[in-house]
């Protein structure tokens, strides 16, 4: 305890004469973030020793906190990187985590009372905003931080929130920070601090995807509680998915009202389309608290992806669809919108993953709908871009130990998709977890709720697993933040259906990591 308290008051005092020193070590957090991009950031930024003191200085200063979150939406416009974006919302929930519960972290209750309140960490223009975004999640806070976004855009109130420095400079006079001018494009850049702060809490972009698929009569613990709070607030579908449409599209295209307002129309329409799609089809499956723990996922063999790409599966409509008529408005970040983005001397053509999240929400409200392939199509196009078509089937062919191996004829299923998808999964359901705690007040019902996702994608997961055994040329690393990444999703919570299968997997990965003499 004493040692981590020297290490903390000797960081922040380090940062506050030569503000570069935080500088190198958020790129040297982030450079580990990316280069091992299966590790649960959350995790690593309370147990590792260094990693949490850098945490708990950034509670101590307010300013070195606001410079943190610049520096990181800087280089998540220069780069579209997900690590980067993902690195900085783990570190905005760690720090607002320690304000929560400092015990948690190793500090006394009574040094904790002593910091300041949480709106000292953003710019004070955003108290009301924050209050939004750190609370419950639910259909009618959700459209108050609609309401709140619409008076920034179209009343004029984010006028005074037309830069990050103008803003956090102000919270952060008589400080180091902020001396060094940002790049002029950046400056221009209208609400760019809102957004970001809107970005650095990913759970209620998924919540507003699942608002936006969300109908009358979809089953499962979310569409449940929807539809409860729906007649309770007599809040009506078409007038909550407009507002979903609204919130995705300002996220992913915050600085061009006019192809915001296209955007949203696409995604309302697209909607609605799913929802006549869906009337006209049996679930298939039933919604059901109780899982079936027997049951062991399989490789998919050549029948079952015949029938992941046949030309009629609804789901590939529905995401061709989506990518035929809202991604045009998605491929760049807001960075190439700025004003005077050709004085920035960083690239601006970066990919923006951010839009192909939004077809998942699909999965979140009508998952009875959803069958193994159906929902093998959504996750390859959420952690790919690419919409598999009914050509790209696989074929089966035999390794040199005589194992199965799967390869795509037309570079459908690969090693680097396999990859993406691992990557995809996991990450995705940190946040639904996260997003679940402040939705469902049951336990075992939030349980359930990540327990049915985790069985919807383990046949998808275990593939690209089995994939990654099959492949030689995976450094030590690696393995051992996958294994270790399966073994927290099946430790975790209610067992789901198929985790033996995973279990099989870490035995082999444990036989790579400590191959016998």
């Amino acid at each position: 305890m004493m040692a981590q308290s020297r290490r903390v008051m000797l960081g922040a005092l380090l940062w506050h004469y030569d503000p570069s020193i935080l500088k190198h070590d958020l790129s040297e957090m982030l450079r580990e973030a990316i280069t091992r991009p299966l590790l649960c950031m959350r995790k690593e930024l309370h147990d590792r020793v260094a990693w949490r003191v850098i945490v708990i200085c950034l509670v101590c200063s307010p300013p070195a906190f606001l410079e943190m979150r610049s520096l990181f939406h800087i280089w998540f416009l220069a780069t579209g990187m997900g690590s980067v974006l993902g690195l900085c919302t783990a570190v905005v929930s760690s720090v607002l985590d320690i304000l929560l519960e400092p015990m948690g972290w190793g500090i006394s209750m009574e040094l904790g009372q002593k910091f300041p309140f949480t709106h000292a960490y953003f710019p004070s223009q955003q108290r009301d905003l924050l209050a939004i975004l750190t609370g419950t999640i639910s259909c009618r806070r959700f459209l108050d931080l609609v309401s709140c976004i619409e008076a920034m855009v179209f009343l004029g109130k984010a006028s005074s929130d037309n830069s990050s420095l103008k803003i956090q400079s102000q919270t952060s006079k008589g400080s180091h920070f902020r001396m060094k001018q940002p790049s002029k494009g950046l400056v221009k850049f209208k609400y760019s601090s809102a957004w970001l702060t809107i970005t650095n809490f990913p759970n209620w972009f998924i919540f507003a995807s699942a608002l936006l698929f969300h109908q009358e009569g979809s089953q499962g613990y979310l569409s449940e509680v929807l539809s409860e709070e729906k007649t309770a607030e007599s809040i009506s579908d078409i007038s909550l998915a407009q507002k979903a449409a609204f919130y995705l599209s300002w996220v992913l295209c915050p600085s061009n009202v006019d192809e915001c307002q296209m955007l949203a129309n696409n995604m309302v329409e697209l909607s609605h389309s799913w929802a006549r799609n869906n009337k006209k089809r049996p679930s298939n499956a039933h919604h059901s608290s109780t899982v079936n723990h027997r049951r062991r996922l399989r490789v998919p063999t050549v029948g079952d992806t015949e029938k992941l790409h046949a030309s009629t599966n609804p789901v590939s409509s529905f995401i061709r669809d989506f990518d035929d008529r809202c991604v045009k408005f998605c491929r760049i970040t807001a960075v190439s919108q700025v004003q005077g983005a050709e004085q920035l001397d960083v690239p601006l053509s970066c990919p923006n993953f951010l839009h192909l999240r939004v077809p998942l929400g699909v999965l979140l409200v009508s998952s009875a709908c959803i069958s193994e392939q159906d929902c093998n199509v959504l996750l390859h196009y959420a952690s790919t871009g690419l919409v598999l078509e009914s050509k790209e089937v696989q074929t089966k062919r035999k390794d040199q130990a005589g194992n199965d191996v799967f390869s795509s004829s037309r570079g459908g299923f690969t090693e680097r998709s396999a990859f993406s998808g691992a990557c995809l999964i996991f990450g995705w359901l940190d946040i639904i977890e996260d997003m679940s705690a402040v939705i469902f007040e049951c336990e075992d019902t939030c349980r359930h709720f990540v327990s049915q996702l985790r069985t919807k994608t383990g046949p998808y997961l275990l593939k690209c697993v089995n994939l990654f055994l099959n492949e030689a040329g995976h450094d030590k690393d690696f393995v051992i933040d996958l294994r270790d990444r399966l073994l927290d999703w099946i430790n975790e919570g209610q067992s789901f259906d198929g985790c033996e299968a995973f279990k099989d997997v870490i035995v082999q990965m444990n036989a790579k990591i400590q191959p016998s003499s």
